[in-house]
């Protein structure tokens, strides 16, 4: 999965979470494209992150138990506009989620800000 549709996912995920509009775990697994049990590998990697992702059958919805919103961000910036001195900074990346979340890609990763 490329990188900008797997965060266009989890973006999608945390509206839906927050307008408490999931629907049930079937029905949010066909809106983001994946499959159930790659739903449920999401939601283990959030709670190892201490997010509390709770299931309501009364309501139907998922929905954050902690006071929490996650921010999906990514950043590009051209060398041709990075100076001298932030250019000193710029390492080769760390990775910063665990490969479940990128769907077996283990060589993955990002440049922090």
């Amino acid at each position: 999965m490329k990188i900008f549709d797997y965060l266009d996912k989890i973006d999608i995920f945390n509206r839906l979470v927050e307008q408490r509009r999931t629907g049930t775990p079937e029905e949010l697994a066909e809106r983001l494209g994946i499959s159930r049990n790659t739903l449920y590998d999401l939601l283990d990697e959030l709670r190892s992150r201490n997010v509390e992702v709770a299931y309501s059958r009364t309501s139907r919805t998922f929905y954050y138990k902690n006071s929490i919103s996650l921010e999906v961000r990514l950043s590009i910036k051209h060398l041709e506009a990075v100076s001298a001195s932030e250019a000193k900074n710029i390492t080769g990346g760390c990775k910063i989620f665990p490969s479940v979340l990128f769907f077996g890609r283990k060589d993955f990763t990002f440049v922090p800000e």
